[in-house]
């Protein structure tokens, strides 16, 4: 849109809005009466209209400091009157001096009208605001009062309510009092509004009009906000519906505490909280177009500007809200007027900007503002007494008018656009059909062709080709069809949409089909303790059916349940019902919820998230099943439990000897194998171990719920001189996680009941990363799939279909890694028993020389231990995985022996152990834990202390525990050591011996200390570790 026609658009509008206003004051019932001059209204020669009101503004007599119901002549004379505008402020007139000039007082203000009629009439007066209480006398009685007017404030209530009076008289002088009083405000006081004189009838009929014009408005804004309610609770959730719902319920407080005040008369406010609710019901109603048009038009960007102006907005509204609203009245009505004038001019800058941007329909909200702000300045003129006219609620319903056409307007657009994008969709669902299509056409040839050449080898070099290699071409075979059949699937489901598939119906025995089926199925239950069955008894009548598509369907609905099901009973069994045959294949798996059953035969719909990760495929099975049923003629239909099982129920028609059926060549069923028809799996064990006596292989463990998928790893990396197991489950893979010192752990990540993902965070939480690698096998490699497995704690992946070259370079990089950790960890255990320090020779030395001196028999004995101690340290043994328990201590004894020689009694040993108990442990694995006991331990005290060794079996475990009572460690101490210990010898010690404990045992040391009562460091060998390297040469 152009600026001029936008500048041409709004300046109608407002011509027009304008216009309305005018003719509305013209036909307004208030008219110009005579000047009221010194407290005189006259009105004789002069005939009042019965339909017109007269408006009461000009000079009246006014007394300050008196409340008189009635002047005479006698008071008139004792206090001269004051003339006063009303409509005004009677500050000047009440106070005394110029430097006490204030407000706060009270007075009469006194009002004679004189008239030619001489008999009966009835009057009305509408007082509108008298700051802060009135109340009116005419000719000498009272009539009525907003508050109470006292001439102290302890006496005196404030309240403004607009009100009206009524009297009749046949008197020609009316005279008119009105007593007000104000300790309220300070700045200003007295009548502030117009006060409306003229006939009973005229005036109620104008408070009338304008209550119900009041009313009216606040009922089509109450609509408003019932249907963005409406729609807020039926799924709309939208911030923009709760602000324009809190918009609209501002703009009736507006309504509703100006003017004639309505609220006042259902709730009661005092005058505080009137003021109050006044100011922040404007301020709201510009807040909430401003968030209202923000969430509407621009609801995904950050409007630094609104921010702004909302909060500054939300600071005034608190102000007003605690604040003194007397002095908020008097001294920031400046602030207020300001305040909303910025706030409409950013709400109009809003809505130009969606104008610039061509939001469709913008130029709506743009007139509905400017209707919004037009109402809001014609309402400040009424306030200001600058006109006198009966309520206009008539740009308000155009500004929500507006507002409305432009929600029209979008939903229009937006159906037009959602009609464009189901178009567009509806077009790449026809190119995704062709594209399948034409990528299963050309995935057809090179499939078959592979599937025939190896049957071709098969075949023909049967008698030359070794068992293993005929083994792995009829996997080939197998998975090939497999294939075949996904790829007959997708074919299907395009002939299927274009009706191109031609039936080939024939007598057929479902029993048959259903025993072939099942033995298809015998590669993908391996591993798992299912029991298949076929329940359906030789003499079931026969059915009418194209055997190619009974085949495809009863696999389908079989993959289904192997699929769903990873223990207990998949049966398939059929009955007559209706001369049609009901096949039921039922299991005990998974089970599906309501929704996914309302989905199951939708295509490429797939079970909810826990359970992909069991299905696969790209869920077009069920669906090809139902559609080629239907093309049978039957009808399919599922029942399921979650948590229980599922049942899957097709009809086929009854074979009909004098029906007429396409005859063919029965095809060959050489494909299926005669074994029977009941096929039960033993549950999963863990298979033998192999090694080599003599240089140990890499060990793996491979983990995949897929049979298929687990032979052909263990094909590829056979040849590599690995040794591998495999399991089917995650949990199989941690019950085999401490049976043996893995190398490798290769996982699938899309496993049932544990993820490859899961499986890997439970291995990290006992092994680092160096201490058993894991390589995790995927079908993506999207960075979020990578970047979960690295989180989780893998290595390395590969992904599906695995390339064999790629798999065995990672395979043995990862192995490779391991064993260089392995021999880190030995020769660092060696390399420290070898880092004998120097003053421990240098004072072992220096023993053996004093002793020589003067007992033979001792220095021979120590000499003894001291070369024990330098022969079992240097020993190649230090550098092998396990050595037994006896070596290990022979080296402690022969430490321990140096030290006692040398500090004698600061020293006491205590060794608790029995001597028949045999098995094999880390090399130095004691010895560092007792010389850490003896040196850092007793000998740090001056008088020494007692060192204790204890190994213990309980329950099959052996227990090993060194203890001491010397000056013990902090906590902080003792929380670094085995996490992020110093470089001393020490630390690195108990490290490399906690770490070496805790990959061979899957638990480390454990170390309880308190400083000044000692240290006990112990470890635990488990009962089935106590002889590993028997474990690994069986």
């Amino acid at each position: 849109m152009t600026k001029r026609k936008l500048f041409l658009i709004i300046a109608l509008f407002l011509t027009i809005l304008t216009g309305f206003r005018i003719l509305w004051v013209k036909i307004s019932p208030h008219t110009t009466q005579p000047p009221l001059i010194n407290g005189v209204l006259d009105l004789r020669d002069k005939q009042l209209n019965q339909d017109k009101l007269l408006i009461l503004s000009g000079q009246w007599e006014f007394y300050p400091g008196m409340l008189l119901p009635s002047f005479n002549e006698q008071s008139v004379t004792a206090a001269p009157a004051k003339y006063i505008q009303v409509p005004g402020n009677w500050k000047d007139a009440l106070s005394g001096s110029d430097s006490d000039k204030s407000a706060y007082g009270y007075g009469s203000y006194r009002l004679r009208v004189l008239t030619d009629n001489n008999k009966k009439q009835s009057y009305s007066l509408l007082i509108s605001g008298a700051r802060s209480s009135s109340e009116v006398y005419v000719n000498g009685e009272r009539l009525g009062s907003s508050g109470a007017p006292a001439e102290n404030k302890e006496h005196y209530i404030p309240y403004i309510l607009p009100y009206s009076v009524s009297f009749t008289t046949d008197k020609s002088e009316l005279e008119i009092v009105i007593h007000v009083a104000n300790y309220s405000f300070s700045q200003t006081g007295g009548i502030s509004k117009t006060i409306v004189f003229g006939s009973e009838k005229a005036l109620a009929r104008e408070r009338l009009l304008s209550i119900s014009l009041q009313l009216l408005l606040c009922v089509v804004l109450l609509l408003h906000a019932v249907y963005a309610v409406i729609l807020y609770i039926i799924g709309l959730r939208q911030k923009m519906l709760i602000y324009f719902f809190l918009l609209v319920i501002s703009a009736i407080t507006t309504v509703l505490i100006d003017d004639d005040r309505l609220l006042l008369h259902v709730f009661p406010l005092n005058y505080q909280w009137n003021f109050k609710l006044f100011f922040i019901s404007y301020i709201a109603v510009f807040i909430f177009i401003l968030q209202t048009s923000k969430h509407l038009l621009f609801a995904d960007l950050k409007i630094k500007s609104i921010r702004i102006l909302t909060i500054l907005s939300v600071v005034d509204i608190l102000f007003i809200l605690f604040g003194p609203v007397v002095h908020y009245y008097e001294f920031h009505t400046l602030i207020f007027g300001i305040n909303l004038l910025v706030l409409a001019l950013g709400v109009v800058i809003l809505f130009l900007r969606s104008i610039v941007k061509n939001y469709e329909g913008s130029i709506f909200l743009l007139l509905s503002m400017f209707a919004i702000v037009n109402s809001t300045l014609w309402g400040m003129f009424k306030n200001y007494n600058w006109v006198n006219v009966t309520y206009y609620p008539f740009d308000l319903i155009i500004a929500f008018l507006c507002f409305a056409t432009f929600g029209f307007k979008r939903y229009h657009w937006n159906t037009k656009e959602t009609e464009k994008l189901a178009h567009s969709l509806q077009r790449s669902v026809t190119q995704k059909d062709v594209f399948l299509a034409n990528t299963s056409h050309e995935l057809k040839n090179p499939l078959y062709s592979i599937i025939n050449i190896a049957e071709t080898v098969l075949d023909s070099e049967r008698d030359t080709v070794t068992h293993q290699n005929a083994e792995n071409l009829k996997l080939l075979i197998t998975v090939g069809r497999r294939m075949s059949l996904l790829v007959d699937d997708l074919l299907d489901q395009s002939q299927l949409r274009e009706s191109n598939i031609q039936l080939q119906l024939r007598e057929l025995k479902i029993q048959s089909f259903a025993v072939g089926v099942l033995d298809m199925f015998k590669f993908l239950t391996e591993g798992k303790s299912l029991t298949l069955i076929s329940e359906i008894p030789d003499s079931f009548p026969s059915i009418v059916a194209d055997e190619k598509r009974l085949i495809q369907i009863l696999f389908n609905l079989l993959q289904n349940a192997v699929k769903y099901t990873t223990v207990g009973t998949i049966r398939i069994h059929a009955d007559i019902h209706k001369k049609s045959a009901q096949i039921h294949i039922t299991d005990t798996g998974l089970g599906m919820n309501e929704e996914t059953l309302l989905r199951a035969f939708q295509p490429y719909e797939q079970g909810d998230s826990s359970m992909n990760e069991v299905s696969g495929g790209i869920g077009l099975g069920l669906s090809t099943s139902k559609q080629l049923v239907e093309l049978h003629g039957g009808k399919i239909s599922v029942v399921s439990t979650l948590g229980e099982g599922t049942t899957f129920t097709f009809t086929m028609p009854l074979y009909d000897s004098t029906s007429r059926v396409l005859s063919s060549e029965r095809p060959s069923m050489a494909e299926f194998s005669d074994t029977p028809s009941m096929i039960t799996l033993s549950k999963l064990t863990a298979p033998g171990i192999a090694s080599s006596a003599h240089g140990r292989r890499p060990k793996l463990l491979a983990v995949d719920d897929d049979p298929v998928n687990l032979k052909i790893l263990t094909n590829v990396l056979s040849i590599k001189d690995y040794e591998i197991v495999t399991v089917t489950s995650g949990n199989d893979a941690l019950l085999l996680l401490d049976t043996v010192q893995w190398d490798l752990i290769i996982t699938d990540v899309m496993m049932p009941q544990m993820s490859g993902y899961e499986l890997a965070h439970r291995i990290r939480e006992r092994y680092t990363i160096a201490e058993l690698p894991i390589l995790l096998l995927t079908a993506r490699n999207q960075p979020e799939d990578i970047y979960t497995g690295f989180i989780s704690g893998a290595n390395d992946y590969v992904m599906k279909p695995m390339n064999a070259i790629e798999l065995k370079a990672r395979v043995r990089s990862l192995t490779d890694l391991k064993q260089s950790v392995n021999e880190r960890l030995r020769v660092e255990a060696a390399y420290l028993q070898a880092q004998i320090q120097p003053h421990f020779l240098f004072n072992t030395l220096n023993s053996i020389s004093a002793l020589a001196s003067f007992d033979i028999n001792r220095m021979s004995q120590l000499v003894d231990a001291f070369s024990s101690y330098l022969r079992l340290s240097f020993n190649f043994l230090n550098a092998e995985p396990m050595i037994p328990i006896e070596r290990e201590l022979e080296l402690v004894h022969a430490y321990l022996y140096i030290e006692k020689e040398r500090f004698e009694d600061r020293m006491t040993i205590h060794w608790d152990y029995e001597e028949s108990l045999h098995f094999q442990l880390p090399p130095l694995t004691i010895q560092p834990l007792v010389e850490n006991a003896v040196r850092h331990g007793i000998l740090s005290r001056s008088q020494g202390g007692t060192v204790s060794i204890t190994l213990k079996e309980q329950a099959g475990d052996i227990e090993i525990t060194i203890s001491d009572n010397g000056q013990g460690m902090k906590n902080e101490q003792l929380q670094q050591l085995l996490s992020n210990p110093s470089n001393d010898v020490r630390g690195i010690g108990f490290l490399n011996t906690h770490k070496r404990l805790l990959r061979v045992y899957g638990k480390g040391l454990q170390i309880k200390s308190a400083e000044g009562k000692g240290t006990s460091v112990s470890f635990i060998i488990p009962s089935d570790k106590k002889n590993p390297l028997r474990k690994l040469s069986d």
